[in-house]
Formats: structure tokens, C-alpha cells, sequence
């Protein structure tokens, strides 16, 4: 007799149909058989079965024996000490323990780990959502990858096939083999309906018409199609009358779900990035069963991550708009325990660096400002762009792109929505303003200053659409800062002490100016979410950023994420029609974040009043108190040890102990009485 599992795992290979030359391809490049390639690429837009392509290639390893190891990018910051942090844990390694928490030291270490385990044999390192990764991409293909054993065979997915470095060399070039998804056709989709069961001719050809092969709209549609309990003349009328688009489907599909248990946890999961068993019963303030539990992370596009799970990006965000306006109150309710959840997380002094940061951008995505949002945040994109460092022997095109600008008569206006409201924002720079920007500077200063201070953003075609400079703040930048009309304003505000703190090496600056981030040349939200990516990757490494604007638009933006406006630093560096502020976000000290995180806390005006929480801990030990909050945002006893160097039998111990002082039955209790 099989196991539940192995029946789980019968049904779900039973449900991949198609992509045969993929997988031929995939096991001819494990078994040595594709020549040269080292390096698979696949790519595909959101929904188009990525990830289960990976699944079977996980499969196929496992038959051949040999090692697989996938690293998704929104399971760490998009640095490399975050790479390689994450790394060592997919490797099973643990964390490096050596006083040297440099880059060198940490890529060596997982290098020479990675070889080790390839001396007599191939092993397979993927990397999914790439998409994500375009601030590692440079570093991952010039400084890891060349340092790998040739045994290693490495697989990028994203919705992007790799371009820029990685094609623009023959020695590269020769080295990938690309593999890009299409949408499924008439015989697949054939094969796909066939696991609901016997349709006819007609109703397959209009199916097939209607999802256009899309896999995960297939996959919804047939789903709403079984719920609905449809079958002969019946399925013909509900074709004739179909003409929704995808979000509609995924609306539909989620009102029409029988089981509402299975419904309401659906919903809360559209609220959360990444999400567990205790995460779920915490914000929905009930116990769910370990049946009602499995029953959602049974659905196709529920994945598995090391975090946790997670709902499907492009699924999550269409669920979660229409759940925000069939069920406004309930929504806000989900919202206001999601930012306690997210509070928590951040607020914890047993997260690792790497954690905090991981649930700082979540924190800021849920609370944020919405004209940040607006400009920023786009999660379903199917466009393609790369982020290119410009240096002096490439400075040319950056100066065109100014020159471009500066030739165009007309101010810059664009309309933007924010993806969580649909609220429409204005975004305006006036044509003088834009002068100023690029008059004041000039390229070949400020390139020297530090390897990613100037960087274009390309499309598909090459073209530079964008641009973006930091200049850093260190010993060698301060005199270009102190007299440039545009940044002097805020130094001259500072003391000689305030100063001295600023005249540190260039390899470690102290923080940057954010002198501009232009994409008038591409208004689209895919071009300002890279814009964005790139951002997080300073925004995490600590120090402090400095922004100056006069447009009002752009100052509430950066409020909304904790920027700080600097007394008496207003100036008229944009002509005195513009005056602007000073704005700052300052991540020098570890108070300096927590006091960030604080603000954006008290700005939702959730007032959390934590003396009922602490009279409910009152009679516990101090160890026992540490252990109850941790089960607020650990997701398991033997978490809860790691972080406090205890024994995992101690924990549950001291958990029994809590349980009967505090009256209750089990840690789903004990959370409910926690965050009541």
C-alpha cells in the first residue's frame, strides 16, 4: 500500500504534461551529453510553469543521483553576503563561524565547498526567480560562477532569457543554452484536461482559445470549471459567456471555492509574502487543523521555499485586489495583524541580519507610503532589463542619454497607480529642474568616486532608457560633495565632528547621495521596479542616504519609508523657483533602523498596547518569557533553540511549563493570548 505522500506525489506527475524536449535537454545536460554547455537559462513569463519545470529536473537529478541544490532569490537580500549566506544553507553546511564576516572570506569558504563535493562527480546549483537578482547578476557571472568547478552545472530561471555579459562574450555564449517557455498547445492542453476528465473535442479547442496555452490560467479555469460542477451542454453556455481576463478568472475562482475554510485561509495568505501553519492562525485569531493546513499547500501554485510557503506572485496580487474590494473590512483587519506579524519579525533580537532585512522589505512593502508603492512596486512584470555599470571607457552613452534629456523642451509628467490601491498618483519634474540635474554634474568626476555610482538602465534592444547615480559619501567625495549647488547644502549644515565621520576609505563608504533616479525615457512600471531593485541593494548595506527634490511628489514618496527632513539644509540649487529640502534616512547605527522602524509602526496608527502582554508573562521565568515571544515569530521549537543556544528538548520543556502557567493547551493558544 503507497503512503499519502506517495500518492501526492503520483498525482502531481500526473498533472505536468508536455515540455518533453526540456526535459530531454535537461537530463542530456546532467548526464554530459550537451557538449559544452554548462550553464541552462530558462526562462518564461510569470505562470508559464517555471517552477515546475524544476520540480522534474529535481526529479530527474534524484534518479541520476546526483545533487541538487536550488536557491530562490526571495529567500535572501539581493547582496552577495546574502547569496552566500543562503548558499550555505541550502548546502547544509550552516552558517560560516569565523570572525571575518568579509565578502572574500565568505565566497572562498563556499567555493571551496561547492568544488569539494563536485571532485568526483556533477552536481546542479539553480537559481530561480532571477529576475531578481540583477544586482548580483555582474558579480554572480564574473566573480562566483568562474571560480566553480567545471562538474557544476548551473540553471538561471527567470522571466528573462540572460542578455547583456552573457551573451555579449563568445567564451560565455558558448558556455548557455537557452530554454524559453511558450504557452502550452492544442495537444498539451489536451493532456492537461484530461486529468478532470473526458471533454470533448469542441470544449477543448474553446478552452484552449480562450487561456491561449497559458498554464496557470489553464490550470485556474479548469479549477473554476470543477468547482462549478459543470459537464455537458452546460460547459458550452459557460464558454459562450466567458470573456474575462486573467484577474477576473483568479476573482471568480477564489469566491466560487466551496470549502470556506480553505477560502479564508487563501485570502490571508494574499497578505503575506512568505507564510506558515502559526503565521496563518495568528492573523486569522483561530486554530486551523492540520487537514485544512495541508489542503491549501496542496494547490499547484502554493510553492515550498525555505522560509516557508508562498502563493504564486502573479496569483497573489490579482487574489489580493479582489479580496481588498469584495471584503474591505475584513481585508483591513487581515492588514492590520499582517503589519504586527511583519512588526515582530523586524523588532526581534534574535533575527539574524539577514533575516531583519528580509522582513524589513516585507514591513515596508505593507505599510509604506502609497506614492512609494506607486513608483516602485510592480511584482507582474514581463518586461526585460538590465542594469549596466557605466565607467570611464564607457562613459559616452550615459552622456548622451544627459544630453538627450537636456535637449528635450518639455516637462516630464506620468501617471502612475499604487498595485495594492489601484490609486492613481501624478508624478511630475519640471523641465528646469531636470536642467539643474544634469547641468550640475559631469561624469568623468564623479566615475572615479566608486565602482556603482553612475548606471544605465537598457532594454531589450539595448538602449539606454534610464540612469542612476549615487555618489558616495567617503574621504575622497566629501570636497566634490561640499561644493556641488546641488548636494552642498546638507554638509554645510554639519559640524567638524559631523564631518570627520564622513572621511572613512572609499571601499567602505559612509553612505551615498542619491543624486538621481531618471527613467523619463521609459515610463513603464517594470522599468521603475529595476530602478528599485538596485536601490534595495544600498538601502540594506547600512550607512546613510541623502536625497534632495523640490517636487513635493517626491519628498512624501521617500517620507513614507522613513526619510527625515534636516533642519536649516532647504536650498535653491534648482533655481529659486524650486526650493528644496534635505532629506535622510540614516542607517549608520543599529538604533538608527530600530528608531526607522518604529516611525513607519506608529504611522499605521496600530496602537499595540504591550502591558496586558507583559501582565499576561509576568509569572514567567525570564527564559520562559524569552521562548513564549519567540513563538510569535519562530516557526519551530528547534528555530527557537538556535536562537537562544538551547537544546530543542529544553525548549519543550520550558514550553510544557508556559502551557500550564499561562492556561492553555498548545502554542496556537498561546499565540492567540499573545496577540490578542
Amino acid at each position: 500500500m503507497s503512503s499519502l505522500g506517495e500518492e501526492i506525489k503520483r498525482l502531481e506527475e500526473s498533472f505536468f504534461v508536455g515540455r518533453m524536449k526540456e526535459l530531454k535537454l535537461f537530463k542530456d545536460f546532467v548526464l554530459g551529453a550537451a557538449s559544452h554547455a554548462r550553464i541552462l537559462s530558462i526562462s518564461g513569463t510569470g505562470g508559464i510553469g517555471k517552477s515546475s519545470l524544476l520540480d522534474q529536473f529535481r526529479r530527474i537529478c534524484g534518479d541520476e543521483d546526483v545533487p541538487f541544490f536550488l536557491l530562490d532569490s526571495l529567500d535572501f537580500t539581493k547582496t552577495p553576503i546574502g547569496f552566500l549566506s543562503r548558499l550555505f544553507t541550502v548546502i547544509q553546511t550552516g552558517m560560516l563561524e569565523t570572525e571575518d564576516s568579509s565578502e572574500e572570506v565568505f565566497l572562498q569558504a563556499a567555493v571551496q565547498k561547492l568544488n569539494t563535493l563536485a571532485q568526483d562527480r556533477r552536481i546542479v546549483l539553480v537559481v530561480d526567480t532571477y529576475e531578481e537578482m540583477n544586482e548580483l547578476d555582474e558579480w554572480l557571472r564574473q566573480t562566483f560562477l568562474v571560480r566553480l568547478s567545471s562538474h557544476i552545472l548551473i540553471v538561471l530561471s527567470g522571466r528573462f532569457p540572460l542578455k547583456g555579459g552573457w551573451v555579449a562574450s563568445p567564451a560565455w555564449r558558448r558556455m548557455i543554452k537557452l530554454i524559453h517557455l511558450k504557452a502550452f498547445d492544442y495537444e498539451t492542453c489536451e493532456q492537461y484536461t484530461a486529468n478532470y476528465g473526458d471533454y470533448d473535442v469542441s470544449f477543448i479547442r474553446n478552452s484552449f482559445m480562450l487561456t491561449k496555452g497559458h498554464p496557470l490560467t489553464l490550470s485556474l479555469f479548469m479549477g473554476l470549471l470543477e468547482l462549478r460542477g459543470m459537464r455537458g451542454e452546460q460547459e458550452s453556455e459557460f464558454l459562450l459567456l466567458w470573456n474575462e481576463t486573467f484577474k477576473e478568472i483568479a476573482g471568480q475562482w477564489l469566491r466560487e471555492i466551496p470549502d470556506l475554510a480553505l477560502r479564508e485561509l487563501l485570502e490571508a495568505v494574499t497578505m503575506v509574502r512568505v507564510f506558515n501553519h502559526e503565521i496563518l492562525e495568528m492573523m486569522l485569531d483561530k486554530t486551523i487543523s492540520d487537514k485544512e493546513f495541508e489542503k491549501l499547500i496542496q494547490l499547484s501554485f502554493i510553492r515550498k521555499s525555505e522560509r516557508g510557503w508562498y502563493l504564486h506572485q502573479v496569483l497573489r496580487k490579482a487574489l489580493n485586489q479582489d479580496f481588498r474590494l469584495k471584503k474591505p473590512q475584513v481585508y483591513q483587519e487581515l492588514w492590520r495583524r499582517s503589519v504586527k506579524y511583519n512588526y515582530s519579525c523586524v523588532t526581534s533580537r534574535y533575527a539574524s541580519l539577514e533575516e531583519r532585512n528580509l522582513h524589513l522589505l516585507d514591513f515596508i512593502y505593507i505599510v509604506g507610503e502609497p506614492g512609494f508603492r506607486a513608483m516602485f512596486y510592480d511584482d507582474a512584470l514581463d518586461q526585460s532589463y538590465e542594469i549596466e555599470t557605466v565607467y570611464l571607457d564607457n562613459m559616452a552613452e550615459a552622456e548622451q542619454y544627459m544630453n538627450d534629456i537636456l535637449a528635450n523642451p518639455d516637462d516630464y509628467s506620468q501617471e502612475m497607480y499604487d498595485p495594492v490601491t489601484n490609486e492613481k498618483h501624478m508624478y511630475n519634474i519640471p523641465k528646469a529642474v531636470h536642467y539643474k540635474w544634469f547641468s550640475s554634474i559631469r561624469l568623468a568626476d564623479i566615475i572615479p568616486l566608486g565602482s556603482d555610482t553612475v548606471r544605465l538602465l537598457k532594454n531589450e534592444k539595448n538602449e539606454a532608457v534610464g540612469i542612476f547615480i549615487y555618489i558616495p559619501i567617503h574621504r575622497d567625495s566629501l570636497s566634490l560633495l561640499q561644493q556641488n549647488p546641488i548636494t552642498q547644502s546638507y554638509f554645510q549644515t554639519l559640524t567638524k565632528q559631523e564631518l570627520d565621520r564622513f572621511r572613512v576609505a572609499p571601499e567602505s563608504p559612509a553612505g551615498w547621495f542619491q543624486y538621481i533616479i531618471d527613467f523619463s525615457k521609459d515610463d513603464s512600471a517594470a522599468a521603475r521596479f529595476m530602478f528599485f531593485q538596485t536601490y534595495l541593494s544600498y538601502y540594506l548595506k547600512g550607512g546613510i542616504m541623502v536625497y534632495t527634490a523640490p517636487m513635493t511628489y517626491n519628498q512624501e514618496t521617500v517620507k513614507g519609508i522613513g526619510y527625515v527632513e534636516v533642519p536649516k539644509a532647504a536650498h535653491k540649487g534648482f533655481g529659486p523657483e524650486f526650493p528644496a529640502p534635505v532629506l535622510v534616512l540614516d542607517f549608520r547605527e543599529d538604533k538608527d533602523i530600530k528608531n526607522f522602524v518604529e516611525k513607519l509602526y506608529r504611522s499605521t496608527q496600530i496602537e499595540e498596547d504591550t502591558s496586558q502582554r507583559d501582565a499576561i508573562l509576568s509569572g514567567l521565568t525570564d527564559r520562559e518569557r524569552d521562548i513564549a515571544l519567540l513563538t510569535m515569530t519562530c516557526s519551530s521549537n528547534q528555530e527557537i533553540a538556535q536562537k537562544l543556544y538551547l537544546a530543542e528538548i529544553t525548549v519543550k520543556k520550558c514550553l510544557s511549563r508556559i502551557y500550564e502557567k499561562l492556561e492553555v493547551k498548545g502554542k496556537t493558544e498561546l499565540l492567540q493570548k499573545l496577540m490578542s
